[in-house]
């Protein structure tokens, strides 16, 4: 597994602690409550995404219930939600980052952690976002 895919793992793991208990990002970013051996390369990567999700949170929101095509936020699950945020965060602040990679790996976090089902609407809401707000933005 690479280091950049676990350090997306981790921050899905992270942003669901904040989420669903509330729990503080200051605290949840320790990783105290992970019992593997985290690299630095991995948690650095991971409070990055984080800390960009918790800052610009209402702004991703507004984005992903623009893209979610009559669906509530609070029917999305928590973990799609969580993983939304993270991707679409990574598409907007890491262009370095090829846009299929990421969605792939938004895919694949998915398949891990919820379904198949979801997973399509998770590459059909961020390829939608991709099109309309960064490639539209660039070709301008």
């Amino acid at each position: 597994m690479s280091s950049r895919h676990r350090g997306r793992s981790l921050a899905l793991m992270c942003l669901y602690q904040i989420d669903l208990v509330g729990t503080d990002p200051s605290r949840a970013m320790k990783f105290d409550w992970y019992d593997k051996k985290i690299s630095r390369e991995e948690k650095e990567y991971a409070i990055f995404l984080v800390k960009g999700v918790v800052e610009n949170r209402k702004e991703i929101d507004t984005l992903i219930k623009k893209y979610s095509e009559n669906w509530e936020l609070s029917r999305i699950s928590v973990v799609n939600r969580c993983i939304l945020r993270l991707s679409i965060l990574s598409l907007q602040k890491e262009p370095f980052l090829a846009a299929p990679v990421v969605i792939n790996e938004a895919v694949e976090l998915t398949k891990e952690f919820e379904t198949d089902e979801s997973a399509n609407f998770i590459n059909g809401l961020l390829d939608a976002f991709y099109k309309k707000e960064i490639v539209a933005k660039q070709s301008k």
